[in-house]
C-alpha cells in the first residue's frame, strides 16, 4: 500500500473501533487506516456480552468509566449499537455487602428492593433468591450494547476498506478528496519497524504499511508479536471468560439483569423468550488468545452449576450452550494504556479486565492523546 497514514490503528475490537472513529470526528483532516489480523467479527469483542454498569475496582477504573460515560454521549449519533437497550439491574449481596458495592459503582449506589421488586424477583428466579445470609437489592438500569453492529458503526469512518471487507462506505466517510480512511482485513502485524516516514508495519505474509502514528489495540492479542515485550513487561496476563447460555423461567416481561456479586457473575435476558446469558468468572489464568484454542473444561461447568446452586437454587434451567474468549489483566486491574517499547509514536491499549467494552471510549481517547491525537 502506498503513502503513509497520519495513523495506523492496529485491531478492530471496540476499543480499536472507538478509536478510529475518535480521531476520525476529532481530526477530520487526517488519514486512517485500521488492521485486523482476520475479519473485523474475529476477536473476542463479538463474544461479550456488552452489559455496562459504570463501575471499577480502582479509582483509576472508576474515572475511566466516568469519562467513558461521556464519551457514548459523544458517540451516540454515531454508533447507536452502543446504546441498544438496557435492563432494570438487581443484585443479589451478602449480608453488609453493599457498602463495598457502592464504593465500585460510578454516579449510583445500590438501594434495597421494596417488597413488590422481590416479590417479582422470586417470581423470576424462585422463593429462594436474596434468602438468609444474602439480601435483594436494585441499581440503575444497565445499558446492553450490541457489540458487533457497535464495531461496524464506528468503523463507519473508514471508506471501503480492502476489497471483500465488511464494510461500506458509512454516514461519516469520506468522499474522493477527503482523507485516505481505509480498513484492512487479513493484516497480521508481526513487525512495527521505525522508518523514516514514522513507522512500518509488516504483516505475516510479508504485506506493508507506513504510519506516523501507531495505535495497537490488540485485545490478549498483546502477548505476542510486536506487543509482547511492553505487555510482558508490564506484568500483563490472560483470562478466560466463559458465558453459557441458559434456558429457564417463563418467557417474556421485564426480565432483570441480576448480578451475583460476591461468585462474581450475572444472568442477562436473551431476547423474548426465556434464554438467558449466565457470566461465571473462570478460574483459567494464561490460557491462549487465540480463537479456537479455548474451550469450556468440566471445571468451568461444575462452578457455573454450583453457583447457581448456592445463590439461585429454585431457578430451573438447562444448560443449551456456552462461549468462551480471553481478556487480559494488569496486576491492578487498570487498562494498560503506554508507549511501545523502543517506538517513539506508537502506542499500546488493552487490558480491559474483563470491562473492555465498558472503558473502551476513554482507553481509546488516553491512547490518542498519548499521540497528541485526542
Amino acid at each position: 500500500m502506498s503513502g503513509t497514514y497520519d495513523l495506523a490503528v492496529v485491531g478492530t475490537g471496540i476499543v480499536g473501533a472507538t478509536a478510529v472513529a475518535l480521531a476520525a470526528l476529532r481530526h477530520p483532516g487526517a488519514s486512517v487506516v485500521a488492521v485486523c489480523a482476520g475479519a473485523v467479527h474475529d476477536g473476542s469483542t463479538v463474544r461479550s456480552l456488552a452489559v455496562d454498569i459504570p463501575a471499577g475496582r480502582t479509582e483509576r477504573q472508576r474515572a475511566l468509566a466516568r469519562r467513558s460515560l461521556d464519551l457514548r454521549a459523544e458517540l451516540a449519533a454515531l454508533a447507536p449499537a452502543l446504546n441498544a437497550g438496557s435492563r432494570p439491574s438487581y443484585w443479589v449481596l451478602p449480608d453488609g455487602g453493599a457498602a463495598a458495592v457502592d464504593g465500585r459503582l460510578v454516579g449510583d449506589a445500590v438501594r434495597p428492593c421494596d417488597p413488590g421488586q422481590g416479590a417479582a424477583l422470586r417470581a423470576v428466579f424462585g422463593g429462594a433468591v436474596g434468602a438468609a445470609g444474602t439480601g435483594l437489592w436494585r441499581s440503575a438500569a444497565a445499558t446492553v450494547s450490541e457489540p458487533a453492529a457497535a464495531v461496524e458503526q464506528l468503523l463507519g469512518v473508514l471508506g471501503g476498506g480492502a476489497p471483500g471487507g465488511l464494510l461500506g462506505a458509512g454516514p461519516g466517510a469520506p468522499d474522493g478528496d477527503g482523507p485516505r480512511r481505509d480498513l484492512v482485513e487479513g493484516f497480521a502485524v508481526r513487525r512495527i519497524e521505525p522508518c523514516a516516514d514514522g513507522h512500518r508495519l509488516v504483516a505475516s505474509d510479508g504485506a506493508e504499511l507506513t504510519a506516523r502514528r501507531v495505535l495497537a489495540a490488540p485485545g490478549a492479542g498483546a502477548l505476542h508479536g510486536p506487543f509482547a515485550a511492553t505487555a510482558e513487561r508490564l506484568g500483563a496476563r490472560t483470562k478466560k471468560i466463559v458465558a453459557y447460555r441458559l434456558r429457564g423461567g417463563e418467557p417474556g416481561g421485564d426480565r432483570p439483569l441480576l448480578v451475583l456479586d460476591e461468585p462474581d457473575a450475572f444472568l442477562l435476558p436473551v431476547g423474548s423468550g426465556s434464554d438467558w446469558c449466565y457470566s461465571i468468572t473462570s478460574a483459567d489464568w494464561d490460557c491462549p488468545s487465540e480463537r479456537g484454542r479455548l474451550a469450556p473444561d468440566p471445571a468451568d461447568r461444575k462452578l457455573a452449576e454450583a453457583v447457581l446452586a448456592e445463590q439461585l437454587p429454585g431457578f430451573r434451567t438447562e444448560f443449551t450452550g456456552c462461549r468462551t474468549g480471553t481478556d487480559l489483566y494488569l496486576p491492578d486491574f487498570a487498562p494498560l494504556i503506554a508507549p511501545l517499547d523502543g517506538l517513539d509514536g506508537a502506542v499500546l491499549a488493552t487490558g480491559g479486565a474483563g470491562s473492555g467494552f465498558r472503558l473502551a471510549p476513554a482507553m481509546a481517547e488516553g491512547a490518542l492523546a498519548l499521540l497528541g491525537l485526542a
